[in-house]
C-alpha cells in the first residue's frame, strides 16, 4: 500500500487553515496567506494507492 503524509495547519494570526504533502521534516509548512510560520494541528497518513486488502 502506497502513502503520504499530509500537514494539517493552522495560521493565528490570518486566522486560516491548510493542508500540505509533508515534503521535508526539516522545512515546516508556511502560510499561504501571509507566508509566516503556522501551527500543526495533525499529520494524517493518506492512501495513494490500492493494496491487496482494498477494492
Amino acid at each position: 500500500m502506497e502513502s503520504r503524509i499530509e500537514v494539517s495547519w493552522t495560521c493565528r494570526p490570518c486566522e486560516v487553515a491548510g493542508q500540505d504533502a509533508e515534503v521535508d521534516a526539516g522545512d515546516g509548512p508556511t502560510c499561504w496567506n501571509c507566508g509566516g510560520p503556522v501551527v500543526v494541528t495533525a499529520r494524517p497518513t493518506v492512501r495513494t494507492g490500492s493494496g491487496p486488502d482494498t477494492r
